[in-house]
């Protein structure tokens, strides 16, 4: 069978044959109703192109709005309100722990359907239809999920804030949100619990000396009254009421009751207390059949919820019922089996139900039958298996050895499967047992329609994050096409350099062998290699700090401070050229430049406190933000030469993903992107005159010079994910002009462009009608199919959508637009050999599949 080459001509395929492509796929072949896997496809990577990478929207895996998502601070917001929200979030490591993690992009759109998932704790969760969920057998969308399913949902947030309570705010917080009367002017609380009262009594005191509490309608309920003081006072409320109106809980009917926002960012153990004294005014705890139970009803679901992922902080799991009622529903949370000792152990009760919680404590402990729902799904048994049950059994205790195989006719405790795990000496199922991970069961799935707004973020790195209490997710071809770049022929590699801008953290893993797909990588002739040519640079002031965390760094690099332009500073800090601040620090740095002199960050500093024209607060302003500036670790006097960046057969990461957690990200993101895309310009375009010159005295073509001989600046490679965001469709960044002059003017002194979107429709027009190689992957925008129909019509016989929908449903097919030869192929993008970095997490090993994916 014929090999196809792409990017080249017929002509020079015929002159020059497969010398300087690298293979990246086969091509699909229909026969009948089949499509095969037939000819090798091969791409040109010594002649310059620009290549868009078109997939499936990542922003089409969204949540609804209201979805609250938990802070690093321990607040906790509606995933629409995290746009300007510098917080970090929470997400899954690899070694399926939660961890703070920083967040870089927020998507919105509209949809027309949602899918509703219940699970047995209660929990609910509204989402678009494809989007990922994690089980046991991998991330699965969550339309493809079904009753009885199991999912991935956090054992414990630990996530604690920082802010002030005294614990008498706490105390009579926790009583009046139990059993207070909060509406109608008055502020009132009933029990009959006289150790409560008591204390109830003394923490009002100790707020405020000047309130009084007197018996109300009868025994039991009290009143809170401030002693009346001599004068006029305007506003008639009392200290606790005013206190009460600032927290916003203050007028709420029993069914929208809420806890207040502050009580989320407390320290663990201010809302120990909050949970003791709720549970112990208002809870219950009783005994059941061989067992205890505690529980807590309301007719505020939100409050119960809110209620629910505070134990949640402790590692405490509960479940949350629905009970129907004459009137309003009633909601009751329940603590029962481990959670329950758990429970008792770490927050406890006060009062009279003190001494109820102790007897419980001890049945407990004695007590052989005490339910565990904290299982590992019984599909674990599907991928894993131990050596030798025998061995388990006898190291676990069974009188019959071999008996432990049955244990795959159920699902496994934690502690169980740990024990086989330890004995089976497997670390991926040790890390399953030991995780941050409850797998709750789906109990309820309801189909909505209607207009909805939906909002997603991006996670660099992990790719998933912890909404409502739940773990959801959010370049592959870009990397597998510069791997086989790297791994030409020396003659021919040594003068090209694949440069990726690395803005999530995920290129670096290029230098691992892919033994995750071995099996697979053989099934296409190839086999896992890592690459020892990719070369690690990070900011030079952040170097150490990455290194001490064993993130694998190879080189510095700064940016020179003398390069950033006046209007460039205003808009990476986030303020506007023609404000006061901007106005000083335009000011200075145009003096700056004027000198014809390098400069770093102190020269700035010190040259805006001498100006005496401007206020001084003014002044230390700028100042501030530019120390702030300094922390960035990015600039230097001197910066880094980008011949040391760009070399040839080295392929060079420049991994700015650490700013994807501070504010300003993206704005430092893409000034990074367009100075370096600027200077990549200057520089080939200044050598490209001198090849020109030699070539025409040699009167030579590339392929016909045998000598390995290096070009003084090599061809480069340009490679960015995520392009829309550095080039959108409407609106700029730092990086559009740069990187549109590249686009543009760069083929001619040898310069490749390759770029990757998931949202085609949102980029710059100039890219597609650029593009002189186009591989798309499955899309299903609306928005994003007309853009890429546009520029393959004219060779379609049918829409690109029709195309798409005909090719086999597994990742990696995509369709090829080749303007150089005007054909379109359908091909199968082969597996990468290197590692690749941008996986989510997942709680189980991969299994290799007949095609990769």
């Amino acid at each position: 069978m014929a090999d196809i080459v792409i990017g080249r001509s017929l002509r020079d395929v015929e002159k020059y044959g497969l010398e300087g492509t690298i293979f990246v796929g086969k091509q699909y072949v229909k026969m009948g109703k089949t499509m095969s896997l037939a000819n090798r496809v091969l791409m040109d990577v010594v002649r310059p192109h620009v290549i868009l990478v078109a997939g499936k929207r990542g922003e089409g895996k969204c949540l609804h709005g209201d979805t609250p998502i938990v802070l690093s601070d321990g607040s906790i917001k509606p995933i629409k309100e995290l746009a300007e929200d510098s917080n970090d979030i929470l997400a899954l490591n690899e070694r399926l722990k939660l961890k703070k993690s920083g967040k870089s992009k927020f998507y919105v759109r509209e949809v027309d359907e949602l899918i509703e998932i219940k699970l047995r704790t209660g929990k609910t969760i509204k989402l678009t239809p494809e989007h990922p969920l994690l089980t046991i057998l991998g991330w699965e969308h969550a339309c493809n999920l079904d009753v009885g399913s199991r999912i991935a949902t956090p054992r414990k947030i630990n996530s604690f804030g920082s802010e002030l309570m005294s614990d008498a705010e706490v105390k009579i917080l926790a009583y009046l949100i139990a059993k207070g009367h909060l509406r109608n002017g008055f502020v009132l609380f009933s029990n009959k619990d006289n150790k409560i009262i008591d204390d109830f009594k003394k923490e009002v005191n100790f707020f405020d000396k000047n309130l009084k509490i007197k018996t109300h309608s009868k025994e039991g309920c009290f009143k809170i009254v401030e002693n009346k003081r001599h004068g006029r006072n305007i506003d008639s409320r009392s200290s606790i009421r005013k206190w009460l109106d600032s927290l916003g809980i203050y007028g709420k009917k029993s069914v929208d009751r809420i806890a207040p926002d502050i009580l989320f960012k407390l320290p663990k153990h201010k809302i120990s207390l909050f949970l003791n004294r709720l549970f112990s005014c208002d809870g219950t705890i009783y005994p059941r059949t061989n067992t205890w139970d505690i529980s807590y009803s309301s007719s505020s679901r939100k409050l119960i919820e809110q209620i629910q992922h505070l134990l949640l902080r402790f590692g405490i799991i509960s479940i949350v019922k629905q009970r129907k009622t004459k009137c309003n529903p009633n909601y009751e949370l329940v603590i029962r089996g481990q959670n329950l000792t758990k429970y008792l152990q770490e927050i406890g009760f006060f009062g009279e139900k003190e001494l109820k919680a102790a007897t419980a404590l001890k049945e407990i402990i004695f007590t052989e039958n005490n339910p565990n729902l904290d299982t590992i799904p019984k599909e674990i048994w599907d991928w894993y298996r131990p050596s030798n049950w025998a061995e388990v059994g006898r190291a676990i205790g069974y009188s019959i050895p071999k008996g432990s195989r049955s244990s795959v006719n159920y699902a496994p405790s934690r502690q169980k499967l740990l024990q086989i795990a330890g004995v089976d000496e497997n670390e991926t199922v040790k890390q399953l047992a030991e995780s941050d991970i409850y797998w709750d069961e789906i109990v309820n799935i309801k189909r909505m329609s209607g207009t909805f707004a939906v909002y997603d973020i991006s996670v660099p790195g992990l790719h998933n994050f912890v909404a409502g209490d739940v773990i959801v997710h959010n370049s592959y071809t870009l990397a597998m096409i510069a791997e086989g770049i790297s791994d030409l022929p020396k003659e021919i590699s040594m003068n090209i350099a694949p440069v990726f801008l690395d803005t999530m953290g995920i290129f670096w893993t290029m230098k691992e062998p892919n033994y995750r797909d071995e099996e697979l990588l053989s099934k296409w002739d190839l086999e896992p290699k890592g690459l020892a040519n990719v070369k690690i640079f990070v900011p030079g002031g952040k170097f150490k700090e990455l290194l001490d965390k064993g993130i694998p760094v190879d080189e510095k690099f700064y940016l020179t401070t003398s390069e950033i332009l006046p209007d460039e500073w205003a808009f990476v800090m986030g303020i506007s050229p023609t404000d006061s601040i901007g106005i000083l620090i335009s000011k200075v740095v145009t003096n700056l430049r004027k000198r014809g002199e390098r400069y770093d960050i102190d020269d700035i500093i010190e040259n805006i406190k001498i100006e005496t024209d401007t206020p001084a607060e003014i002044k230390t302003a700028a100042v501030s933000r530019f120390e702030n500036v300094k922390n960035w670790g990015l600039f230097s006097r001197e910066g880094t030469p980008i011949d040391s960046i760009i070399s040839g057969g080295q392929a060079s990461v420049l991994d700015i993903s650490i700013y994807s957690h501070i504010y300003g990200a993206f704005s430092i993101r893409s000034l990074v992107v367009g100075l370096f895309a600027k200077k990549v310009l200057e520089q080939r375009q200044a050598v490209r005159k001198v090849e020109e010159k030699e070539e025409i005295e040699k009167g030579i073509s590339y392929f016909s010079q045998r000598e390995a001989k290096k070009k003084r600046i090599p061809m480069v490679w340009l490679i960015i994910d995520e392009v829309h965001e550095f080039l959108p469709k409407t609106g700029s960044s730092l990086a559009t002009g740069p990187l549109l002059q590249l686009i543009r003017e760069g083929r001619q002194p040898g310069i490749s462009v390759m770029v990757a979107t998931q949202q085609p429709g949102k980029l710059h027009t100039d890219v597609l009608t650029q593009c002189d190689l186009v591989i798309s992957h499955r899309v299903t925008s609306k928005l994003d199919l007309e853009a890429l129909n546009e520029i393959m019509q004219t060779y379609m016989t049918e829409s690109l959508g029709k195309q798409l929908d005909d090719m086999p449903r597994v990742k990696g097919c995509a369709l090829i637009l080749d303007q150089n030869q005007e054909r379109i192929y359908s091909a199968q993008m082969r597996p990468r050999f290197s590692w690749h970095g941008g996986e989510t997490p997942t709680a189980i090993p991969p299994k290799p599949k007949d095609l990769w994916g």
